[in-house]
């Protein structure tokens, strides 16, 4: 390869249109249409451009950058790469997530396709854009990758009461379970338990579970379908989200009146389960 064309393995169309519909799809298709294909398009467009992001990165690497891809790509899609994902959203002003698939490694065998281009970049000069400073586009599509997928707190706290909490949580020093039986000796027992879903795909490896109750009763304040998340962390340690609830207001197009009752209930929960814990 021609290592005066390097810039053109960002500069070029292929690679440019993958990176927006890359975040098309991760940011707006999947949650307005979720569906097969859009589950599985944002896996198609990065396993066939991310080869020329790392070649662009690493140039001695060239065609071989494919077969860096496929273990990187093998690797963030198992188990294995939990601890590492925990250990960037810890520190990382953005976190990241992503779906323990081993369906989406069919995408794989995609990779011909930028084998082929990069090992013979100068026969595509039709596909150059020439005015195209490369590191426009690197940087972007740096963010672009790690943003795969909403932070986990979007799925965590999802939900359809009228009045949605998405910042609401606290972490108490009980493990979910005693913490759970706490609850239910102190007359807080949930009734029903449902998965966490990401993209239609039921988290198997975090613990987190969403609690809802019905009706509860803090303060004389009669509290309906409260819907919580509970997330077990390390030392023995959860994090509880109040995800929300239904109130007797309308609160459309009443941002301020939301803000105040949302700050009142979620004192008001908080306040509840720390008395008794």
């Amino acid at each position: 390869m021609n290592i005066n064309n390097n810039k053109y393995l960002l500069s070029n169309y292929v690679f440019v249109l993958g990176v927006l519909l890359l975040l098309v799809n991760d940011q707006v298709l999947k949650f307005t249409y979720p569906s097969f294909i859009t589950g599985k398009l944002s896996d198609i467009c990065g396993i066939i451009i991310f080869p020329f992001f790392l070649t662009f990165i690493f140039p001695k690497l060239k065609q071989n950058s494919v077969f860096a891809a496929l273990i990187i790509f093998a690797f963030w899609k198992s188990e294995y790469s939990q601890d590492l994902i925990d250990f960037y959203n810890e520190y990382s002003l953005m976190e990241t997530t992503r779906i323990i698939d081993y369906s989406d490694l069919f995408v794989v065998v995609l990779l011909p396709f930028p084998y082929y281009i990069i090992k013979n970049i100068n026969k595509f000069q039709h596909l150059f854009i020439t005015r195209l400073n490369p590191y426009v586009v690197f940087f972007p599509s740096l963010f672009i990758f790690i943003a795969e997928a909403p932070p986990p707190s979007f799925y965590y706290t999802m939900n359809n009461g009228n009045l949605k909490c998405y910042k609401c949580n606290i972490v108490v020093n009980y493990h979910k379970d005693i913490l759970i039986n706490t609850l239910k000796e102190n007359g807080i027992e949930f009734d029903s338990v449902k998965p966490i879903y990401y993209r239609g795909v039921v988290d198997s490896t975090s613990g987190a579970r969403k609690y809802i109750k019905n009706q509860l009763i803090i303060d004389n304040d009669t509290l309906r379908n409260i819907n919580m998340t509970l997330f077990p962390l390390k030392n023995n340690k959860t994090q509880i989200y109040f995800n929300g609830m239904d109130v007797p207001h309308n609160l459309k197009n009443n941002k301020k009146l939301e803000r105040k009752l949302r700050q009142h209930y979620k004192k008001l929960v908080f306040n509840g389960i720390k008395r008794i814990l």
